[in-house]
């Protein structure tokens, strides 16, 4: 069996929803349901019970869900065992990123690395969005994420995708039911901010800093996850770009709606590395998968 089709598989039976499961691998909802469909059909039997709000496990699904997970546990012991005896696979990956990156692009990306390079190590920080290219060029983290504006000398971008931050709020808010929104459209309306300076002060004109310094927050946190939660149940608005929401916004718990400004809407979303210094073999690799993940989120989020 395809190590997609496990993979897929497991997610499916962990999350017992098809949908829920593709947003979490980030492919099409029909991908995954192929898969499921092509080793039902390959064990000549139904793994699930289709249910009117899911699907779960019968007692052949069990039992494949607990061979596999053997199998996949023999198959990581055995990659690890190979890996020490060539001295292969092995290093240190270090990533500076802004905060939105860490309720889900970055963990799914490590745990999908460490299947492959099980014996990497790690170093990830999280920073203000302007902050993150003097951390690359510094030397400080060899791979960063964050918006992309001006760069020093000296960075590359080795992937960019049309990510720009916007306005996040409840389904209920009375701003969902606009397609575009003014800082005036925001101005009086309950805020919810990340603490420090805005996440993209630095990057656009001085009439968003001036409209920043105007807005009288509700609650000021250092945590997305827990402005995530306040944004969901009605208390407020934020600025984020969709990357922080893709589950909520998938389902339909919160809606994304752009600024009515051009320098904002232009804003991108990358990943930068160092042009003069050398990176690690692994680092590279890191890097290809994250490029790849990176456009598959923006593919996953077109119309939403």
């Amino acid at each position: 069996m395809h190590a997609s089709i496990l993979k897929y598989f497991v997610e499916v039976a962990r999350c017992g929803s098809i949908r829920k499961a593709a947003q979490n691998l980030y492919v099409a909802s029909s991908a995954v349901n192929r898969q499921i469909l092509k080793l039902e059909s390959e064990m000549g039997t139904d793994l699930f019970d289709r249910l009117p709000n899911g699907i779960r496990l019968n007692a052949a699904g069990e039992r494949m869900l607990q061979h596999i997970r053997v199998t996949l546990n023999d198959f990581h012991l055995m990659r690890s065992e190979l890996d020490e005896l060539k001295d292969e696979r092995k290093g240190h990956v270090s990533v500076v990123a802004m905060d939105s990156l860490f309720v889900d692009f970055l963990p799914a990306a490590v745990e999908d690395f460490s299947e492959l390079y099980p014996a990497v190590t790690y170093s990830i920080a999280a920073v203000t969005p302007w902050d993150v290219p003097s951390k690359v060029l510094g030397g400080e983290f060899d791979v960063g994420v964050t918006f992309i504006a001006k760069l020093p000398a000296g960075l590359d971008v080795a992937a960019q995708v049309a990510l720009p931050p916007g306005v996040v709020m409840a389904s209920s808010h009375p701003l969902a039911r606009q397609e575009r929104l003014s800082f005036a459209d925001c101005r009086n309306h309950a805020f919810l901010r990340l603490e420090g300076r805005s996440p993209i002060q630095g990057v656009v004109s001085p009439k968003f800093a001036e409209f920043w310094d105007l807005l009288t927050p509700s609650v000021t946190c250092n945590s997305t996850t827990l402005l995530k939660r306040l944004i969901a149940s009605g208390r407020g608005i934020s600025f984020f770009s969709k990357l922080a929401f893709v589950e909520e916004i998938a389902s339909g718990e919160v809606v994304w709606r752009p600024f009515d400004e051009p320098n904002i809407n232009a804003l991108t979303v990358g990943i930068i590395t160092p042009t003069q210094r050398a990176l690690p073999n692994v680092t590279h690799d890191f890097v290809r998968g994250i490029v790849h993940r990176l456009k598959q989120v923006e593919l996953s989020l077109l119309d939403t």
